[in-house]
């Protein structure tokens, strides 16, 4: 009998519960997802084509980064995110030298009219060497005292305030695709030149590269503060093993209509919604904390599945996070890591759904789709990655990096990491601090620290409203000095994920 009174009674919470769900409306600190950021400036110029005009973004003056408070008098901010560039026909080595002629580092491989990328700080010296003969150096780079000179081409064509002897180097040595590749390379390099002049900031795509498609969050000043509702609510019982089996539906059958209960709505809080508030840490590059993302029931979950886990030594590549590509292990990285996929469980599934909702965007775009679902999108492929668990030890760290790769000229589309989510699944560890060293202060020159928190969320991004990457999202996870640290990361790509 008893076990039928708690039967029933459970019965008629679930039902409170759904009806709750469907009265209550969604809401958000902001109401419309459109409208142009203040700090687009219209910037107009003539590469030789006619008269352009292209909407840039304008970095504001640190001071207004300090609402009701004085501002400092000076500002402490060294940028610098190395763009290195290749405009000749021939693959080349980019290498680091410790000192001019001393010993060098393997940086990247530059295909033919393509760009590749480092951190990098002032009087730091980088070589062009030819891909098979390494002693022959094509091309040496200084990295000047001024933060903004980071872009730097190699190009044997080119001969400066001679446009007769650049033009007979390129009727002898190109033509064809080549011959066009390298007018339009040549071109985005001329308008980064322009770019810089009007914005103080180097331009690190290929012109033109179109505004991100999704919505971003304004961090005009320190401690602002913004809110979004989402009906993904806590888990705060763990469901049954049975329960969280992997996910199978696909395409449209897994979209939920805002009148429809979430997955296993009778383990999760009774709340109607779960309240998200963003807090501005940092206005450049945009940082923002938003505190109990996770519920403890959902970390437990994690790492539940980090116990059954092989992690493999973490991986770094052109960019990466407290995460990494797959380009090969790195000294700057000591961490590991496994990759956990959205259908493995309905509390993971949930999670994607609320990340989505915090970015403000369709969660159908953080998974494979299908069934005309977002038919203006040339791929069904998620523009999500999987989440990346990553585990680091005692001594182990991440040293600075940016998420940003480089695209070809030809890539239409110049697909690229657009925001990333931190997520923090202990604490209480020495070290082990997500850092962003070139935050924009007047305060201080020492980095942003941001201290792990059992289930808080951290979320910066890679790129600016203008469609330009932020080279000031560089970050790092500081060496840790005791204990462990947990943590999974997801990334979101815009306009689409390669």
């Amino acid at each position: 009998m008893k076990a039928l009174f708690l039967l029933l009674q459970g019965l008629m919470q679930l039902k409170a519960a759904l009806s709750a769900e469907q009265t209550v409306p969604l809401s958000c600190s902001v109401e419309e997802k459109g409208g142009s950021d203040p700090a687009l400036k219209e910037m107009s110029f003539d590469l030789g084509d006619g008269p352009e005009k292209f909407m840039a973004y304008v970095q504001p003056d640190v001071t207004t980064f300090y609402k009701d408070i004085d501002a400092p008098a000076s500002t402490a901010v060294n940028p610098m995110a190395g763009m290195f560039i290749n405009m000749s026909k021939e693959p080349v080595r980019l290498f680091w030298e410790a000192s001019v002629g001393g010993a060098r580092s393997l940086i990247d491989v530059l295909d033919p009219f393509s760009a590749g990328g480092t951190a990098t700080f002032p009087t730091h010296s980088f070589i062009f060497t030819a891909l098979k003969d390494e002693s022959k150096v094509l091309h040496r780079f200084t990295v000047g005292s001024n933060s903004n000179d980071n872009v730097y081409a190699y190009d044997p064509y080119h001969i400066e305030g001679d446009s007769k002897k650049t033009e007979d180097n390129l009727k002898r040595e190109l033509e064809g695709e080549e011959l066009e590749s390298y007018r339009k390379l040549r071109k985005s390099y001329r308008f980064g030149k322009l770019y810089k002049n009007f914005t103080g900031r180097s331009y690190l795509v290929n012109y033109p590269r179109s505004q991100p498609s999704h919505f971003m969050w304004r961090a005009d000043h320190f401690n602002q503060t913004h809110w979004i509702t989402t009906r993904e609510t806590h888990f705060l019982s763990m469901p049954p093993k049975e329960k969280l089996s992997r996910i199978t539906a696909r395409g449209r059958s897994r979209a939920l209509r805002e009148d429809e209960p979430r997955l296993l709505l009778e383990y999760r809080s009774s709340e109607p919604l779960l309240n998200m508030t963003l807090k501005v840490l940092s206005c450049a590059p945009r940082a923002f904390e938003i505190k109990n993302f996770l519920s403890p029931i959902e970390v437990q979950h994690m790492l539940q599945i980090a116990s059954g886990e092989d992690l493999s030594l973490s991986q770094t590549g052109i960019g990466g996070s407290e995460d990494g590509e797959d380009a090969g292990v790195a000294g700057t990285r000591t961490s590991y890591n496994s990759w956990l996929k959205r259908e493995r469980s309905p509390i993971l599934d949930a999670i994607y759904r609320r990340a989505a909702d915090l970015l403000r965007i369709d969660e159908a775009l953080l998974r494979d789709r299908g069934d005309g679902e977002h038919p203006n999108l040339d791929s069904d492929i998620s523009l999500a990655e999987q989440l990346q668990l990553v585990h680091y030890g005692k001594e182990q760290e991440y040293q600075a990096h940016h998420d940003f790769g480089y695209n070809s000229i030809d890539d239409p589309w110049q697909a690229q990491r657009y925001s990333t989510i931190l997520l923090y699944l202990n604490e209480g560890m020495k070290g082990g601090a997500t850092v962003f060293p070139r935050w924009v202060n007047a305060e201080t020159f020492d980095a942003l620290k941001v201290i792990p928190e059992i289930g808080k969320a951290v979320l910066f991004y890679s790129q600016l409203p203008d469609g330009n990457m932020d080279d000031l999202s560089q970050h790092e996870a500081q060496k840790l000095f005791d204990g462990e640290k947990w943590l999974t990361n997801l990334w979101v790509w815009d306009p689409a994920y390669e």
